[in-house]
């Protein structure tokens, strides 16, 4: 069974494994300057958004939402994630040649942040961390829009 609180657990997690393992694990891999610059900025902007998710846990109510939560949220959560684990640690930086390969991957990952908040989104009758959540989302949006205009400029160029 999943609580408000393990999901905010997870969104932390999603924020910190966003940050360590794939920005800061790529920067210093990188010899293009425009997408270590990128990429340090979503790293912190990672850091930025796990730190909301640390106080929305430690300063909500969520008793009124526990008991639907229990029920729907591990159903929900399978058939919107599918086989992801939402888990980065596994991934291998060595194996990608190609700029184009990386951004791709980051792509993956913060499409799958956004589809993980949406869900949050249906829980949350706070309208402040709602306003809050859908701020993110909308960040989190921007990351593939810049990320996708890097793999057009740079998509053949080796790491």
């Amino acid at each position: 069974m999943f609580t408000m609180n393990d999901l905010f657990e997870i969104a932390i997690k999603m924020e910190k494994n966003g940050h360590a393992v794939y920005y800061n694990s790529s920067i210093g891999k990188l010899k293009n300057r425009k997408l270590k610059s990128l990429l340090q900025w979503m790293a912190d902007e990672e850091t930025v958004h796990g730190k909301w998710f640390l106080e929305q846990k430690n300063n909500l109510s969520l008793e009124a939402a526990e008991a639907r939560l229990t029920e729907m949220v591990p159903e929900v959560l399978q058939n919107m994630m599918g086989e992801k684990t939402l888990l980065l640690d596994e991934i291998d930086f060595a194996q990608f040649t190609k700029i184009s390969q990386l951004l791709e991957t980051f792509i993956g990952f913060e499409e799958d942040t956004i589809q993980f908040y949406e869900l949050l989104e249906i829980f949350i009758e706070d309208e402040r961390v709602l306003t809050g959540l859908k701020a993110i989302i909308q960040e989190e949006k921007k990351h593939v829009e810049q990320l996708r205009a890097m793999v057009a400029d740079l998509s053949e160029e080796d790491i």
